[in-house]
């Protein structure tokens, strides 16, 4: 995935006015880093197909009024105010709403593809998404396509998140709802 950090037209960080008022353009994606506006590519199949059945497997299981989408922008606090997950957690009714506010976000996770995500995923993201109190975080790692990873965040009373080692096969768990989640079918192409 091709990443750049660009400041705004004016040759200086973003502002959340600015960058709100950007045309769509869904040829990339664009998040705000640090203030500056950071521009991706789009993911590469690899890493759409572990979202799509990611998405698959967590609207299976997730409670009456909760789902699973992709890409939603996120409102954030501090310096990177607007963050697009690969996948968040929220009430049904974000649908209506033009981004997910942090305190809606009952889950967000990354899908990190190379080592540049995997750096950004695993350490910058999840100290902003700590300091906007998002209890529950995810990073699926699928540098290895044929050893995929979950390294599950969780945030404890002190606002920081402990970290639950990284885990391969299928997983379990009960927060922020009970789901079982199968990662060795993330990967690998369609076979029926």
């Amino acid at each position: 995935m091709t990443v750049e950090m660009v400041p705004s037209p004016r040759g200086r960080p973003i502002t959340v006015a600015e960058f709100d008022a950007l045309p769509t353009d869904t040829s990339q994606r664009y998040e705000i880093e640090n203030g500056l506006l950071l521009v991706n590519a789009r993911p590469a199949p690899p890493h759409s197909r572990a979202i799509q059945r990611l998405l698959v497997q967590l609207n299976g299981q997730l409670p009456s009024g909760w789902e699973a989408f992709a890409e939603i922008e996120a409102e954030l606090s501090g310096k990177s105010p607007r963050r697009v997950p690969d996948v968040v957690v929220g009430p049904v009714e974000i649908d209506e709403q033009a981004r997910i506010r942090s305190d809606q976000i009952a889950l967000a996770v990354e899908v990190a593809s190379s080592g540049e995500s995997a750096v950004r995923d695993y350490s910058i993201k999840a100290g902003e998404y700590a300091a906007n109190r998002i209890a529950h975080y995810w990073v699926i790692d699928l540098i290895d396509a044929e050893s995929v990873g979950l390294t599950i965040y969780t945030l404890d009373d002190d606002g920081d998140y402990r970290i639950t080692p990284r885990a391969t096969d299928t997983v379990h768990v009960n927060e922020p709802f009970p789901l079982t989640i199968d990662l060795n079918v993330l990967t690998g192409r369609r076979t029926t």
